[in-house]
């Protein structure tokens, strides 16, 4: 890029996302800024539209455009239709919080419109031992079984019986606990909470912006790194049944869907809710559309479009339309 464009921090910006391919699919990131990949900030200028790389349009004026805040992360899990191979990580995180918001069940993966996600531990197998430690211990020995098989299948490239690795897996599994998952549906990731969204079910995510992990198990080979992250995983997991999502009604038409202590989500119904205008004490504000249209300002989204409000523009700024939309912002 040979010039920076002149950005007006009093206009939203549209967010070009950047595809990242992984080993069950794709994450789509619209707010992602690292070596991997960074999505980019469509600039007006006089002559037309520049994409600008989004930590650049960042750094050009930090005060007005986030208040000298760090951008949360949105962005999209697309993962495989097909059963394993789609599954994503079984995982826990220690300071990274998530909220995911269901758009699309494959049809194909999931005849009933029903999916899921891996989501805690099974109560009725906890009940079955004398503490938590010996549910913890137990647990650990079925995955460093099938952590073996993995490095026989994926490391050594040696043969392993399809029932042998069928049935250690599924002991693995009897462990965890599946939540039904449908279009609309929204799942609060809190800290040390293991979960594993399934094959053919794609979300909208909000995150905090890090990028921390600890793998616990994969039905197939890690190729982000070398090694799974079990026994400190299993250790420190919470093993009670995730606290049920509770829904505050904001105004008519808008619910906070998310709280958590650097970010919160709306879900707002501008069928019901517009104009609705943005709280000038955040300091910015990124919006996603869910469906039908959506406008920001001057910026037309359709579903699974996301602009970047920033903090200079907030008062001024006013969605509008018939669509449903997501809005997160530190403090919202």
């Amino acid at each position: 890029m040979s010039k920076l464009p002149v950005i007006d921090p009093l206009k939203p910006v549209r967010l070009m996302p950047v595809h990242i391919p992984k080993p069950w699919g794709q994450e789509i990131w619209y707010t992602g800024m690292e070596t991997r990949g960074e999505s980019q900030a469509l600039v007006i200028t006089e002559v037309g539209a520049e994409q600008v790389p989004l930590s650049i349009y960042l750094a050009a004026d930090p005060a007005a455009l986030a208040n000298q805040t760090p951008v949360l992360l949105l962005k999209v899990l697309d993962p495989k239709p097909a059963a394993l191979e789609g599954d994503l990580y079984f995982e826990v995180h220690e300071q990274k919080q998530e909220v995911y918001v269901v758009t699309h069940v494959d049809s194909a993966a999931w005849p009933d419109g029903v999916g899921g996600i891996r989501f805690g531990m099974c109560q009725e197998k906890r009940k079955s031992f004398v503490d938590a430690h010996a549910f913890r211990a137990a647990y650990a020995d079925a995955v460093n079984n099938y952590r073996q098989i993995r490095v026989q299948l994926d490391e050594l490239h040696e043969d392993v019986p399809v029932e042998q690795e069928h049935q250690a897996r599924t002991e693995m599994e009897s462990f965890t606990a599946m939540r039904e998952l449908r279009v609309g549906d929204i799942v609060r990731v809190p800290t040390w909470t293991p979960h594993s969204l399934q094959h053919g079910v794609r979300v909208v995510e909000f995150q905090t912006p890090t990028y921390e992990r600890y793998i616990i198990s994969f039905a197939q080979q890690v190729l982000t790194q070398d090694h799974w992250d079990s026994d400190h995983a299993i250790t420190n997991m919470h093993l009670d049944v995730p606290v049920a999502e509770v829904f505050e009604s904001v105004s008519p038409g808008v619910e906070r869907v998310a709280k958590f202590d650097d970010f919160n989500v709306w879900r707002a119904d501008l069928g019901l809710a517009a104009p609705l205008h943005l709280s000038g004490d955040i300091p910015y504000a990124v919006c996603m559309c869910l469906s039908g249209k959506v406008d920001v300002g001057e910026l037309s989204l359709a579903a699974e479009e996301a602009c970047f409000v920033p903090y200079s523009a907030l008062q001024s700024t006013a969605l509008c339309n018939d669509g449903q939309v997501l809005i997160a912002a530190p403090n919202l």
